[in-house]
């Protein structure tokens, strides 16, 4: 399901915008969704492996490591300042009236008001398997479309997500969204090496149950929720506050992102989507502003999901 060109650009992008090196870990997690995709792809590059050049390795480490927006718990109850899942949420800015035509993200680039769809799984976007046991990739999701109304103020991100202009994807005050489909889980978040050591089934159930279940994991009691038409579950997981430790980074799933921050928050709606699980997260810090996060549940809110 990549695209040369879409691969080109994910992968320049992410170099631009994003660190100078890439984790060891990551790199060897692209490198492996590289040696497990099917070979009937017109893929116009040599196979490489993992003695393949420290730049190549990168670049390919940067389709898969893409948008880290740093994310975890929003904050429940009366009075929260964080917006989170049902009832939880300070008031969102009203969102602009979409324009007649929908636009598509562009990398990098500064996202004039308006609707903007995208399709995250066909060419170019995120697995679910990732070198998993008995896990088949489908050509079932290539065409579900996400649809979401963005306000003034933020950034097409590499490989179907959006960021914080002025805030980045990072802390202190950074946010984000993006969309996956969830996936196997490590053992050890802060340092195990690919492919995901923890099994993940397809369902909506499969993927709530694991990381609830994960013993090194802070998730929150699942919530009953439905977006878009589509029912699912709501849970937030929270990033730890030191993870200077880690020897790469901080990664609970695959194919997925790495924390850009400690204490990051993320924010998962994980949704049934006509037997489809799909991820949307959305993803903040403490320190990102109550209007900045009351315009990331709007966007959260205004998706619209075409199968």
């Amino acid at each position: 399901m990549n695209d040369d060109r879409s691969l080109e650009r994910a992968a320049r992008s992410w170099l631009e915008d994003g660190p100078t090196q890439a984790p060891d870990r990551a790199v060897e997690a692209a490198l492996l969704h590289i040696e497990t995709t099917s070979q009937e792809r017109d893929l116009r590059i040599p196979w490489r492996f993992r003695d393949m050049p420290t730049l190549a390795r990168v670049a390919a480490a940067a389709v898969i490591g893409v948008l880290v927006i740093g994310g975890a718990i929003y904050a429940f109850g009366p009075g929260g300042s964080s917006f989170g899942g049902p009832g939880s949420a300070p008031s969102p800015t009203p969102s602009p009236t979409p324009s007649p035509t929908v636009g598509v993200i562009r990398p990098e680039q500064l996202l004039p008001a308006g609707q903007y769809g995208e399709t995250p799984f066909g060419p170019g976007g995120m697995g679910v398997c990732f070198g998993q046991a008995g896990c088949s990739e489908t050509a079932a999701d290539d065409t579900i479309r996400f649809m979401f109304i963005v306000p003034d103020g933020w950034i097409g991100g590499s490989v179907h997500s959006i960021y914080l202009a002025d805030g980045g994807k990072a802390a202190p005050g950074g946010a984000g969204l993006i969309f996956s489909r969830g996936g196997g889980l490590y053992a050890e978040p802060c340092g195990d090496e690919p492919p995901p050591n923890i099994p993940v089934g397809p369902t909506v159930d499969d993927f709530v149950s694991a990381l609830v279940d994960h013993p090194k994991l802070d998730v929150t009691t699942p919530i009953d929720i439905t977006l878009a038409g589509y029912a699912g579950k709501y849970v937030d997981l929270q990033v730890p506050s030191d993870i200077s430790a880690c020897p790469a980074s901080y990664f609970p799933w695959e194919p997925g992102i790495y924390a850009q921050g400690p204490g990051s928050r993320w924010h998962l709606w994980i949704l049934d989507v006509d037997g489809i699980r799909v991820v949307v997260q959305s993803t903040d810090y403490v320190g990102t502003s109550p209007q900045r996060q009351a315009e990331l549940r709007a966007i959260v809110e205004s998706i619209q999901i075409e199968p």
